[in-house]
């Protein structure tokens, strides 16, 4: 069996974490959360991941603040991260990508178009990590 690609969605609208899901579990392995919070602790658990989607307001352990527990930490700060939100304000999606989000969409949102940049983000880590004269623990493992 192949090795996918596994994505962790952090979002704490049932309708949306489905349609995430559906979209994305025939090209990878998709763990769901309903915060911030619970993101983190399977993280910490040393469940392996190659990408986080994330909403930003989630009770308990909002989006923000997870991109910051994730860029402050030497093991998780290589993992890409996609902002999905209802907040389309430019100085929102400014700060996020200030904070270390690598891309930010607005809701509502294809689903197509989040799987579109997904597979986008994962090729540049690839070709960087291809482009490396020694391998560094720094992005998705090799397939």
């Amino acid at each position: 069996m192949k090795n996918r690609y596994k994505i962790l969605i952090a979002e704490d609208d049932p309708f949306i974490r489905k349609v995430l899901r559906y979209t994305l579990q025939d090209d990878f392995e998709v763990s769901t959360h309903i915060n911030g919070l619970e993101a983190m602790l399977w993280l910490e658990q040393g469940q392996p991941v190659d990408l986080i989607l994330t909403d930003l307001q989630m009770p308990y352990v909002g989006g923000q603040e997870l991109i910051q527990n994730i860029r402050a930490g030497s093991l998780f700060r290589h993992l890409p991260i996609i902002i999905i939100s209802a907040m389309d304000d430019s100085n929102t999606r400014i700060k996020c990508l200030e904070l270390g989000a690598d891309d930010y969409v607005t809701k509502p949102f294809n689903p197509m178009e989040i799987k579109a940049k997904i597979m986008a983000v994962l090729r540049r880590i690839e070709q960087r990590s291809v482009q490396l004269p020694n391998p560094v623990v720094a992005g998705p493992r090799p397939r």
